[in-house]
């Protein structure tokens, strides 16, 4: 395998054992239906991971072995999270506290770690830390609740999407320009590509806060 990675056809690939898009939708789709409690999303999990899973493989990126590989690092982080919502923990995270800096520093060092262990991609990495840096920073206000009408809900879904969209499109024109100056750095280019579109989620329900369509939960301040 690695001598046909290191093949012409993959200069420079970054793609390699596990894969992280695999890893990556097996937690996100098996974790929102932990969250919502949605039987929907549990239904359609395995199907999506199938989905995913298949489309690197036809696509050349990743071997079975990697698909097999993100699937159970995705599992892994699944079954934590299942365990730490059915924890008393769970109350407290939800809440931006100073006795739980030490979890929130693991939200940061573990995507680093992994990165810098190879076992995800910069890409991955970036997507994880600024979701992580998002989450903080809408906790420290006030987590919103997930609460309104059907518009209300829609609205919110159409402004996230455009935010995020719109901040990756203008990042893949920059770094287009970028990449033909010769910019050095791809990994940190696929790091800030990830990392800006998920860090925009704050700034999305900040505006869905001020255009009415949240209602903010009683949290505690900073203890």
């Amino acid at each position: 395998m690695e001598s046909f990675r290191l093949q012409k056809v993959f200069p420079d690939s970054p793609f390699g054992f596990p894969s992280g898009h695999v890893a990556l939708t097996t937690a996100l789709w098996g974790g929102a239906s932990r969250v919502f409690n949605s039987r929907t999303a549990g239904r359609l999990a395995p199907m999506v991971v199938l989905l995913m899973a298949f489309s690197r493989m036809y696509l050349g990126r990743h071997f079975l072995g990697d698909v097999i590989g993100g699937a159970a690092l995705g599992l892994t982080l699944l079954v934590v999270f299942t365990y730490f919502l059915k924890s008393p923990l769970k109350d407290d995270f939800f809440a931006f506290r100073q006795k739980n800096l030490f979890f929130y520093s693991a939200m940061f060092a573990v995507p680093v770690v992994f990165v810098s262990l190879s076992l995800i991609s910069g890409e991955v990495a970036g997507f994880f830390l600024g979701t992580n840096t998002a989450y903080l920073l809408i906790i420290r206000k006030g987590l919103p609740e997930d609460e309104g009408s059907t518009g209300q809900r829609a609205l919110r879904v159409f402004i996230t999407l455009m935010m995020f969209g719109l901040s990756a499109l203008v990042l893949d024109a920059g770094f287009g320009i970028i990449g033909i100056a010769g910019y050095p750095d791809d990994t940190l280019i696929e790091f800030l590509k990830s990392f800006i579109p998920a860090f925009t989620i704050w700034i999305s329900v900040s505006i869905c806060i001020k255009l009415g369509l949240y209602n903010i939960a009683s949290t505690e301040q900073i203890e």
